[in-house]
């Protein structure tokens, strides 16, 4: 069993590998192909601009380097953790937006357990109660909100907690002027109740698919022969769901999480933007206003990267959970 899971761990890491090469390529070539000079972005609109002022950005820049030249570069500063430098703030990228990647981070994190955690016990109650009033509910309420675009939930929300009832804060990670460190509970208090109003518009609409294939999958195991042999050697309903049904209905959900962090990444974008949450997705429109390439390029490899690992990690504790898994 070790040697066979060890097979398929070098297998996975070296498919994950791949994937990630092709989107540096991607990454690269999407950038080069967009119709804007990078050296002249840097010089200021001042009609008593020299020529040599533009030259030395492109030196600078390595654009006067061959196409097969830059490339190879971006490939060796990519690896040495050397990802270039902000047009807009003159600084090295990392620098510039790891505050931003940590609280995104944090707030994916929570959001994602919250989708994790609720969509499997309101599944399990729909599957329970199937094609009663309590599953229709569950089901229709899922679906609606699936299908209702982030940013206008997340506006609706603002609206309503924020400007009717004022009941949250409108924006910001915490309260402007303040910072993390030293922490305490008032801090962590204000955290939290800036995070609440992003955490809630991500997790309700990342929820449904979650619910859905926890309900399928459920009422599907429960059908299986060794559920009614369970049920025939005296165990209760509460112990057949407990050590037989609920760990084999669980095993979609690893994947749909995983197949769903494009979504919630690219989700946590907008809910920033709406929310003015100081993460990388307020960052991304900073840099998007600004044309700043570096940065954007920079943030597009790390939201690739991280959907690809996201998908990786998935993949190998599926093979755990699941020994019918057999390499393919």
């Amino acid at each position: 069993m070790r040697k066979s899971f060890r097979r398929i761990l070098i297998k996975r890491v070296f498919n994950a590998f791949i994937t990630i090469i092709l989107i540096m390529s991607l990454n690269f070539v999407l950038f080069r192909m967009v119709p804007v000079d990078p050296a002249a972005i840097m010089i200021e609109k001042d009609p008593q601009t020299t020529a040599a002022a533009y030259w030395r950005n492109v030196e600078l820049m390595g654009l006067n380097d061959s196409l097969w030249d830059q490339f190879v570069s971006y490939f060796i500063m990519t690896f040495s953790g050397d990802w270039g430098e902000s047009y807009s703030f003159e600084r090295p990228v990392f620098e510039v937006t790891k505050a931003a990647i940590y609280w995104t981070m944090l707030l994916i994190g929570v959001s994602t357990a919250l989708t994790f955690i609720i969509g499997m016990i309101l599944g399990k109650i729909a599957a329970l109660r199937r094609g009663k009033a309590t599953d229709l509910t569950i089901t229709g309420f899922g679906i609606f909100f699936y299908g209702m675009p982030v940013f206008w939930f997340a506006i609706i929300l603002l609206i309503i907690f924020s400007g009717q009832l004022a009941w949250l804060p409108s924006g910001h990670r915490m309260e402007p002027g303040t910072t993390v460190f030293p922490i305490s509970l008032e801090k962590i208090v204000d955290i939290i109740e800036h995070m609440i109003l992003p955490a809630a518009t991500m997790t309700i609409g990342a929820i449904a698919g979650v619910v859905l294939i926890m309900r399928n999958s459920l009422i599907d195991v429960l059908t299986e022969d060794y559920i009614v042999t369970s049920y025939a050697k005296g165990l209760s309903e509460r112990q057949t769901m407990k050590r037989h049904a609920s760990p084999n209905a669980r095993l979609p959900i690893v994947t749909t999480l995983a197949m769903d962090m494009a979504f919630i990444f690219g989700g946590a974008f907008q809910v920033e933007v709406v929310f003015s949450y100081q993460g990388i997705g307020l960052v991304t429109m900073n840099a998007i206003w600004n044309m700043d390439y570096p940065m954007l390029q920079f943030i597009f490899l790390i939201g690739g990267v991280a959907v690809v690992l996201a998908n990786l990690v998935a993949d190998l504790i599926l093979v755990k959970l699941d020994p019918r898994i057999q390499i393919v």
